[in-house]
């Protein structure tokens, strides 16, 4: 497993022991501070790097190292630990608050460290650590007046730091560029043969070096035995490579493309597999008909394919919700409705007989026609024998109508 990390590096201007994290020191605004670049995997793929003579600074509590005015000519500030770098563009070294342009050598350098802890985070002491054992190594290799910088490009664990046991023995892999001058004299076989003597005088520290060859890294066709590419950008690009912008002198895989019709106004996208490969299928909500058109979805239907009926399901149980809730409003009524009936009976019963009883009080007959026949009997009762009834109002008792 790799892990990659902010790549890093550092000039010779300033002494490589005066910056450490326990006891920082201020470095000289002459001395070379950063650059950046950028490394194709197999050359391909860019990642960013920075290189410098670190800086020290004492940043408050969750604050950076970095200020607005730490770095100058175009360069970008970029923080570690306790410390801050200038970036500059691929290419090009940080020296005297200026982005230089330079001649690259990259290559690979195997590191002993005795802790890998927090290793892919820049801002990590481990890292930090790292970056200047590395640094200060091709320092003190490289102690010419040709010599600008070194960019750490990228940090890898190699199997045996993560299963060694023993501390003194993990072994980082470290992806470098060296920049000397654009007119430096030095080559491939001179800077190699110096890494390799600093690696022998220093074999506790460092295992290896691998040097890259220039036209694999810019990702650049070799026209010829003798061509070195010095410049990507005035090179040609190897076959399924190219620069992402003519001011990039780095080749670079592009991804997968769909065609120029896999677009939103034809409610297509695309999408990229893990597998590297491109696809191009229908918006979520549409689906492709036999004409390869993408069609909305029917009613009820949503999502990837048309493939969720959850819009369905909530409209069928939603409209059954609907059916059981007005049954109950309308039987709700109709019982209302039932009792009131029977109320309205009830309360007509007792009128009637309320005034059956005033009549057999008057006439001493219930029934009207009865008095005919026969004589009148006065029948004398009093109110507390008669039936009360609570829909009559005493005192508003209206006479019998003859």
């Amino acid at each position: 497993a790799s892990t990659s990390a902010p790549a890093a590096g550092a000039s010779t201007s300033a002494p490589a022991a005066g910056a450490s994290t326990s006891a920082p020191s201020a470095a000289s605004t002459s001395a070379p501070a950063a650059a950046a670049s950028t490394t194709p995997a197999s050359a391909a793929n860019a990642s960013s790097a920075i290189s410098s003579t670190p800086i020290a600074s004492t940043p408050t509590s969750g604050s950076s190292p970095c200020h607005q005015d730490s770095c100058k000519g175009g360069s970008s500030c970029v923080s570690l630990n306790n410390m801050f770098f200038c970036l500059c563009s691929e290419g090009y070294y940080y020296n005297s608050s200026t982005c230089n342009k330079g001649k690259i050598f990259p290559g690979k350098i195997t590191v002993k460290i005795s802790e890998t802890t927090d290793l892919e985070h820049e801002n990590s002491v481990t890292y930090q650590n790292l970056y200047l054992q590395v640094t200060n190594f091709f320092n003190d290799t490289f102690s010419n007046s040709e010599y600008g910088q070194t960019v750490i490009l990228k940090v890898s664990t190699t199997p045996s730091a993560r299963y060694e046991m023993r501390a003194s023995n993990q072994l980082v892999e470290v992806e470098v560029v060296n920049i000397f001058r654009e007119t430096t004299t030095e080559n491939e076989s001179s800077i190699f043969n110096a890494i390799d003597q600093a690696i022998k005088s220093n074999p506790s520290d460092f295992t290896e070096y691998i040097q890259q060859d220039r036209c694999d890294y810019y990702g650049c066709k070799r026209q010829n035995e003798q061509d070195e590419c010095p410049s990507g950008l005035l090179c040609e690009c190897k076959e399924g490579l190219e620069r992402p912008n003519p001011q990039i002198p780095l080749c670079v895989a592009l991804g997968p493309a769909c065609s120029d019709t896999c677009n939103a106004e034809n409610n297509r996208q695309c999408l990229v597999r893990s597998a590297g490969n491109a696809e191009c299928l229908c918006l979520p909500g549409y689906k492709e008909d036999k004409n390869k058109i993408c069609r909305a979805c029917p009613f009820g239907y949503s999502g990837v394919g048309c493939e969720n009926p959850y819009q369905l399901i909530l409209t069928i149980v939603g409209t059954i919700a609907g059916i059981l809730i007005l049954s109950l409003v309308i039987a709700f009524v109709l019982s209302l409705r039932s009792n009131n009936k029977n109320k309205n009976v009830e309360e007509q019963n007792l009128i009637e007989n309320y005034f059956q009883n005033l009549q057999l009080q008057e006439t001493g007959f219930s029934n009207l026609g009865a008095g005919n026949l026969f004589p009148k009997i006065k029948v004398d009762l009093s109110r507390d024998d008669q039936p009360q009834s609570p829909y009559i109002t005493q005192g508003s008792i209206p006479r019998p109508d003859y």
